[in-house]
């Protein structure tokens, strides 16, 4: 009869390098970077800083400014890994508080035209205070199967961190198969994301908050929804940037 353990099981769930880590990875170890992208702001550690460059690292479409903790090959990484394959909500919490200090360090302005700021070398803009945090939805079921949203807690830990307002505004458009024909349709119009109620008032900015930023497609979506909403400037918060 075979055997089964319970990293065999939670092999097909979980990161296998999360397997080999003998320490939480924790925001404090950026403290020691070697060096930052000059696009995002991701941290280095080791020689990669040498390497990061703004043709490493583009931004997403419609997203004006992004800003990442550390690369995804890095302790930043390995942390978002964690807290999605492993359900840790308190390390969630920690890296959530990290991204919000780094968001409140970017001076505030009330100029509707944005200059003047850096993240990394590159200007991004400043950000007013009534700039809105909002957590990127993930996959209901992956959701529910976790027990946890991982971008609702690291968009409220930051908003905790940085004193800027959090709210879950976005609905994700998964396809069902009971869906209807106009459902279907409404879909191809909107996009994978849309706005939860036409009551809801979208600030002239918005920072999405998400764990990793890959390809950038999610991000895309997003920002064009609120772009369709009426906001002027939308920004990307991420624990990890996946440099190509």
């Amino acid at each position: 009869m075979p055997r089964f353990s319970l990293k065999n099981v939670l092999s097909a769930w979980i990161d296998p390098e999360v397997f080999g880590l003998t320490a939480l990875p924790m925001p404090s170890q950026l403290d020691a970077q070697a060096g930052c992208c000059v696009n995002c702001g991701a941290s280095f550690v080791g020689a990669q800083g040498a390497i990061a460059g703004a043709d490493r690292c583009d931004s997403p479409a419609g997203i004006d400014a992004l800003i990442s903790l550390g690369d995804y090959a890095g302790p930043a990484g390995q942390a978002a890994r964690l807290i999605k394959g492993t359900c840790w909500s308190d390390g969630a919490w920690w890296w959530g508080s990290a991204l919000g200090k780094r968001l409140a360090a970017w001076p505030q302005g009330t100029d509707r035209a944005c200059h003047g700021v850096a993240c990394g070398t590159r200007p991004v803009g400043t950000l007013r205070s009534n700039a809105m945090l909002v957590p990127v939805p993930g996959d209901r079921w992956r959701t529910a199967l976790r027990g946890i949203d991982h971008a609702a807690i690291l968009a409220r830990a930051a908003s905790a961190s940085c004193g800027l307002p959090w709210r879950t505004v976005l609905a994700r458009q998964d396809p069902t198969r009971q869906a209807s024909r106009g459902a279907y349709k409404r879909r191809a119009i909107q996009g994978r994301f849309s706005i939860k109620s036409n009551s809801i008032r979208v600030p002239d900015q918005i920072v999405l908050v998400d764990d990793v930023c890959t390809t950038g497609s999610t991000a895309a979506d997003c920002a064009r929804v609120f772009r369709r909403a009426g906001a002027r400037w939308v920004a990307l918060g991420v624990l990890a940037r996946a440099h190509r």
